[in-house]
């Protein structure tokens, strides 16, 4: 058995009808690719199941092989995900065989997007065919970023909550698992939005924001931890982001600045939520200017920044003269001392500040 596996696919028996056809680049290709020899043959039989549009095991064993020696091959995952629904495989084994091309080639989109399609296939099996306001996954799978539940998990049996929460661990834990070794893997974070988003309004959402901060209590320059932490607190309530979730989360975020005031993610993430929650900035000013009394955060071109744009929204406002003038002051430490590789930008706001009229 083991001599007749390292024998090449396309010298068993089963091949011999299969005629491959060869990559045409014309006649005179400028810079042909050196592929390999085996990638050359192997993609040669690709091309001719491509052609006839074969359904069978051999070819689903075809695009393993193909896979295996491209993982980014778009074309090669698509003819796989029809011929596993053509041949109605058991999905739990192409799960663990996925998990193990994670392992492998934890960047590659394509593989990510694969799992995202089998999850959504299977999810489709864990409802009856008359739950029909359950099974919108069928048709369409959101992407990576939508926030529209497929699956309303509020409407489900309690043996079909069971049965999501137990997809939904499995996956989270599985993209953790990634995680760990490289915490900002986009294609990994994208499809855990996608994971939390698509089955519902489950339990999930508050451990997903425990999550995020055990991540960035280990880095608090994790910014893809913050990132998640806003996509969590902003999708995890069918009413939204509410008052409450706005006054935990600055008081968060403040926590962190006070640490690190020179680290861009939590100022970015405050002005985030501040904005989303319809607070306006000047209400963080008393913090930001008991900051400055914090040898560590006196240089932090993020308190300078957010203070010069707290008074220029005062000057305008109130058209405050001693506004005007403690805006031009932050313009002018920014530009002259804490970040004079951007100094014309902050000239510029400088002039910009000329320009507001204030009451005589």
């Amino acid at each position: 058995m083991a001599e007749q596996d390292d024998i090449p696919f396309y010298q068993k028996p089963e091949w011999a009808d299969v005629v491959p056809i060869p990559q045409d680049d014309g006649p005179n290709p400028l810079v042909p690719i050196a592929y390999t020899r085996e990638y050359s043959t192997t993609m040669g039989y690709f091309r001719a199941m491509c052609r006839t549009q074969e359904k069978s095991e051999r070819a689903l064993d075809l695009t393993k092989i193909v896979i295996e020696l491209s993982p980014s091959h778009y074309t090669v995952w698509y003819y796989r995900q029809q011929l596993l629904k053509e041949l109605n495989k058991d999905l739990k084994e192409e799960m663990t065989w996925i998990e193990w091309m994670i392992n492998e080639h934890p960047k590659s989109y394509q593989i990510w997007h694969h799992r995202q399609v089998i999850v959504g296939r299977i999810a489709t099996t864990l409802f009856t065919p008359s739950d029909s306001t359950n099974t919108t996954a069928q048709s369409t799978i959101p992407t990576a970023q939508a926030t529209e539940a497929a699956v309303q998990y509020d409407t489900l049996s309690e043996s079909q909550k069971t049965a999501v929460n137990d997809l939904v661990k499995a996956e989270l834990e599985v993209i953790a698992e990634s995680l760990k070794d490289d915490t900002k893997n986009y294609h990994a974070w994208s499809y855990r939005q996608w994971v939390l988003a698509h089955f519902g309004l489950g339990p999930w959402w508050v451990d997903e924001l425990a999550y995020t901060e055990e991540l960035i209590a280990e880095d608090v320059r994790n910014n893809s931890a913050w990132n998640q932490r806003y996509f969590v607190v902003t999708n995890a309530k069918a009413e939204g982001l509410t008052e409450e979730d706005v006054q935990r989360e600055v008081q968060f975020a403040k926590s962190k600045i006070e640490k690190t005031p020179s680290n861009e993610s939590p100022w970015v993430y405050l002005a985030g939520i501040l904005r989303k929650g319809n607070h306006p900035i000047s209400e963080i000013k008393e913090f930001c200017e008991g900051l400055l009394s914090l040898p560590r955060a006196n240089f932090s071109p993020f308190v300078h920044s957010t203070l010069l744009d707290i008074y220029e929204a005062e000057a305008k406002e109130q058209r405050s003269a001693a506004s005007v003038e403690k805006a031009k002051e932050e313009a002018i430490m920014l530009a002259e001392k804490v970040d004079p590789i951007r100094i014309k930008y902050w000239n510029w706001r400088k002039t910009q500040l000329q320009k507001i009229e204030v009451l005589a």
